[in-house]
């Protein structure tokens, strides 16, 4: 599952709108608006950063380390990713 998919899909399994979201997040210290958060769901903004998906994942109620992890497959460069995928199949 894709970032954006996981988010999508942890956001539709809430009763908040995006907007209710952004203001849980905002009080964590972190100005998110719904325009943002609407973009990195539908996969028009690269993910988040780790800080931020520490604190979605908070408030949607999701495991952090997988929404971290769909981060960071799609940050890798494809290159580091392949070798990274040969190196966990080689132990």
């Amino acid at each position: 599952m894709t970032y954006s998919e996981m988010l999508k899909t942890a956001i539709s399994n809430t009763d908040l709108s995006l907007s209710k979201i952004c203001t849980k997040i905002n009080q964590y210290g972190f100005n998110l608006n719904k325009g943002y958060l609407s973009k990195l769901q539908n996969g028009k903004k690269p993910p988040a950063s780790d800080k931020v998906n520490l604190i979605l994942s908070e408030v949607l109620k999701i495991d952090h380390l997988e929404l971290r992890a769909a981060a960071y497959r799609e940050k890798l460069p494809q290159d580091v990713l392949e070798k990274l995928k040969q190196a966990s199949n080689s132990a």
